[in-house]
């Protein structure tokens, strides 16, 4: 679940067009490496310390607590990383993080030992500082990328780098983490995900410098500089958003998508222990399928969805999303009503009980899960892409993706907390009335989202005579150049007729 913000201007991230021959670049395949090593590195840990925290606490609220510990340097700390990049070698930042990374895993061994003997305090704050370093990480490879990759290949590399994201964290968060920590226990997890990011710190060492094009400012005035810039520009992007309703819907999908695979990752472990009656470290049950059905959902979107009109994919997505929360919810009251049905049938065919077992259940609803995320969040990105003005794509794009980390944070907190209250007064209710209740929500919202975009033609076409982004360009955008004029109508754009000429 690690926050990397998306590179400027990836129109068409989803595109793999041309990976063959971005791999042939070595430099490329180096950084790409150390992408991989730290995102599974960062989501192995994840994993094990969600376990960890809730084993010890028996609180989700202190799991969300942990969450929070991931989520909120990105949005502290990113602009501040972009500072420094500005400053410095990308290269040796990125070296330093990821060694910086390697120490604060090998700290945990020291205050978390086992999953249930954690120093819970210590943890948050170790686990704070490896967040922080991540953050400054991710600008200095974001920089890397277009001085290592021609420009004519950054629309290939941009798109393995947004599969990576999200293939590590379906791999290294919902199965390597836990199977690691279920088989050789929490110890072991640092100790490898230590040594994945100083592998990650070897493949940085042959990329070449990564310097700044211009000369710095002084620290002091770039810092200062930095923060003034990030409050302007927040309000700036709130602004832009209420200016232009399309992006702020397609930015409340992404939000929406976000903010439940956050909670899912909040209630996931009281998931395993209360409705599957396991322990909390073996939560990979819900998320590692879930996170399989989401890069399935990219795969499939990348190969086939591109002539789909992607308010028709969002909707579909939001609706099956509601619908697979409310069956999770539901789901160990309907096994245990139709499970005496299905006794005869494993009676018969003794080899059929794990493939209708509980578990296994759950398993497929969470691989839909998994791909009505993708359905919801891959044409959300895109629609938005597409529709900020190319002027300012890349500035409002880093803004919008800071506000979208800020709005998650209330439901992954409430979420796990209203868990807890009602647990006290109905034990082991809380899970399945959360979920119920988000999954109602969010079907209510996909709902509305259907019939709002089916008036308006967005089910047969993504737009109509104008396309979305030009629409956008020529509209008020702020610093945009020229946004003070006036554009006239599609319609009334009409070609004067030559007069007649005169007959002889």
């Amino acid at each position: 679940m690690a926050h990397v913000e998306l590179p400027p201007d990836a129109s068409a991230a989803q595109d793999l067009t041309g990976a063959g021959s971005v791999f042939k670049n070595r430099a490329f395949v180096y950084l790409w490496s150390a992408q991989t090593l730290s995102q599974l590195a960062s989501n192995m840990v994840l994993a094990a310390l969600i376990a960890t925290v809730v084993t010890t606490t028996g609180s989700l609220t202190a799991n969300a607590v942990l969450i929070l510990t991931f989520l909120v340097p990105a949005v502290l700390f990113s602009t501040l990383g972009g500072v420094l990049v500005e400053r410095g070698d990308a290269k040796i930042i990125m070296l330093t993080t990821n060694v910086v990374r390697a120490v604060g895993v090998i700290l945990f061994i020291f205050v978390a030992p086992t999953t249930s003997t954690a120093i819970v305090p210590l943890v948050y704050l170790i686990n704070f500082v490896v967040a922080t370093a991540t953050a400054v990480f991710a600008p200095a490879e974001l920089t890397s990328i277009p001085r290592i990759v021609d420009r004519r290949h950054l629309m290939a590399a941009n798109s393995i780098f947004i599969l990576t994201i999200n293939a590590t964290f379906a791999i290294g968060f919902g199965f390597l983490g836990p199977l690691v920590l279920n088989v050789l226990g929490s110890t072991a997890v640092y100790i490898i995900v230590a040594v994945m990011f100083a592998l990650s710190a070897a493949a940085i060492v042959p990329l070449p410098s990564v310097k700044p094009d211009r000369k710095p400012s002084a620290m002091g005035d770039a810092a200062g500089k930095a923060v003034r810039e990030l409050a302007g520009q927040l309000a700036e992007g709130i602004g832009f958003i209420r200016a232009n309703r399309r992006i702020a819907w397609s930015l409340t999908y992404l939000g929406v998508a976000a903010s439940l695979i956050g909670v899912l990752g909040a209630i996931g472990p009281g998931f395993a222990t209360d409705i599957l009656l396991l322990r909390a470290e073996d939560f990979f049950f819900i998320m590692g399928p879930a996170g399989l059905g989401a890069v399935v959902g990219i795969l499939f979107l990348n190969s086939y969805g591109k002539g789909l009109p992607k308010r028709l994919v969002i909707d579909v997505g939001l609706i099956a999303m509601g619908i697979t929360l409310v069956a999770l919810a539901l789901v160990r009251p309907i096994t245990s009503f139709f499970g005496p049905a299905f006794s005869p049938l494993e009676d018969a065919i003794p080899s059929i009980a794990p493939l209708i077992s509980l578990i296994a259940v759950v398993v497929v609803i969470a691989v839909f899960a998994g791909l009505e995320y993708a359905f919801v969040a891959i044409p959300s990105q895109t629609a938005l892409q597409e529709e900020l003005p190319s002027e300012v794509r890349g500035r409002i794009f880093g803004i919008l993706n800071t506000l979208l980390s800020v709005a998650s944070f209330l439901p992954v907190i409430l979420a796990p907390a209203s868990a807890d209250v009602i647990n006290i007064a109905f034990p082991g209710a809380g899970i399945p009335v959360v979920m119920a209740f988000l999954g109602l929500l969010t079907l209510w919202a996909g709902v509305a989202s259907w019939r709002r975009n089916s008036r308006a033609g967005l089910h047969e076409h993504d737009q109509g005579d104008q396309p979305p982004a030009a629409a956008i360009d020529d509209a008020a955008a702020p610093g945009a150049p020229g946004s003070q004029g006036t554009v006239e109508s599609p319609h009334r754009r009409r070609r004067r007729r030559r007069p007649p000429a005169d007959a002889d």
